[in-house]
């Protein structure tokens, strides 16, 4: 871009690192006027590596009872199953973006029928968060 000699720009600068930890840079901004030449601005940032675990499950070929919906249960290294959806979720997948690194967590589904009776639990799953 050209500024004239009473013109300003802003600029701006998005950060997306791909790795965990602290990274730097520089920008560097060249001028062509009789005094002024290259202006390097140095960066810097943390970027953090964000986890999420995925579930799904089969829904159920038959029933007597037609399901409505699902409950996902989850435990945080092997503490109490606690209730992460606020109302039964219709999907059969669920995504926990929720997760922290060097955690390990317990899940289990629920199906859910018109009176929000709850079935017996799933099998349950372990996941472990590097």
């Amino acid at each position: 871009m050209t500024l004239n000699p009473t013109q300003t720009v802003t600029l701006q600068v998005q950060f997306e690192p791909t790795t965990a930890g602290a990274v730097t840079g520089q920008l560097a901004i060249s001028s062509n006027s009789t005094n002024g030449g290259t202006a390097d601005l140095a960066l810097s940032g943390t970027g953090t590596v964000l986890h999420s675990v995925a579930l799904s499950w089969a829904a159920p070929s038959s029933s007597a009872d037609p399901v409505t919906g699902y409950n996902i249960y989850r435990a945080i290294s092997g503490g109490s199953l606690a209730l992460v959806n606020s109302s039964p979720d219709s999907s059969t997948t669920y995504v926990d973006n929720t997760v922290m690194s060097g955690t390990t967590y317990n899940y289990i589904v629920k199906s859910v029928d018109s009176s929000d009776v709850e079935s017996i639990a799933s099998n349950e799953i372990t996941e472990s968060i590097p």
